[in-house]
């Protein structure tokens, strides 16, 4: 199960990361479906000073951030619920725990080179490179990518072609290289991303993400309390999440405990 959830974080990012070899890492110390139709209108070519001005005033950074919440997954066959609590420090470490009916559940612990997991209700672990998890499936996931899901934040291809659709209340960026196209809503009003979509237009699988619930954070600057996530493939939703985040701190500390225990199995194996 642990594995699922990991694959939904991952793959509702998109990064431009190059692979490497791949090396075995070692341990650190211790609802309904969300589909968006774009209205017809003019495409006007974006400029990339402009993509940027329109891009970073909605972009949220920490240095460090804990972040409570719950949440509902739902697969074709099955529904799960959560309650989880992330710690991030900024270019380090993303730490989560998910618990059910108070009782932790699974443990993660994502580095800038590798990604662990613990599920001790199967007592299995997972212990992977970010070049083995690109290559295994196939997708431009790392580190950065899983940062800036949790923060709410767009990303968009730095050298990639842009455009721009204007509606009386929407602006619509997309960005897209030869691999994947990224789709943007900005409501026109209130400045506040709210549908963010992501195409691989090589294997025809997509992200759909709605964002909702947005509340001030720091200076002026919003974080989305509720999101909707869908994958599919194919036309065929394959997974649906839904987060709720109760609490949001910045910059302060914390510790992010995480350790493989003796007897636990490999899910390799």
């Amino acid at each position: 199960m642990i594995l699922a959830v990991l694959i939904i974080f991952i793959l509702s990012s998109c990064n431009t990361s190059k692979k490497t070899t791949a090396t075995q890492p070692e341990i650190p110390p211790a609802q309904p479906e969300v589909v968006i139709t774009l209205p017809k209108t003019d495409v006007v070519p974006a400029r990339k000073p402009d993509l940027k001005q329109m891009i970073d005033p909605i972009r949220v950074e920490f240095e460090s951030a804990e972040m409570k919440g719950s949440m509902v997954l739902e697969n074709p066959t099955d529904q799960y619920a959560f309650t989880f609590n992330i710690r991030m420090i900024r270019d380090s470490i993303i730490w989560m725990q998910l618990k059910k009916f108070g009782l932790e559940g699974a443990r993660v612990l994502a580095t800038r080179d590798s990604l662990f997991a613990v599920d001790r209700l199967h007592r299995t672990y997972l212990k992977k490179s970010w070049d083995q998890i690109r290559n295994q499936m196939n997708a431009p996931v790392d580190f950065n990518a899983l940062y800036e899901l949790l923060a709410g934040n767009p990303v968009y291809f730095a050298n990639g072609q842009d455009s721009l659709q204007t509606t009386e209340n929407m602006k619509y960026v997309s960005s897209q290289d030869s691999e994947s196209r990224v789709e943007i809503g900005i409501n026109a009003v209130t400045g506040d991303m709210i549908s963010y979509i992501i195409r691989d237009l090589k294997k025809d699988n997509v992200v759909n993400i709605r964002l909702s619930k947005h509340k001030n954070l720091y200076d002026k600057k919003k974080f989305s309390y509720l999101r909707d996530i869908e994958i599919l493939s194919n036309n065929a939703k394959l997974l649906y999440v839904n987060l709720f985040f109760d609490e949001v701190i910045r910059n302060q500390s914390f510790r992010t405990p995480f350790e493989i225990p003796i007897g636990y199995k490999s899910t390799e194996q």
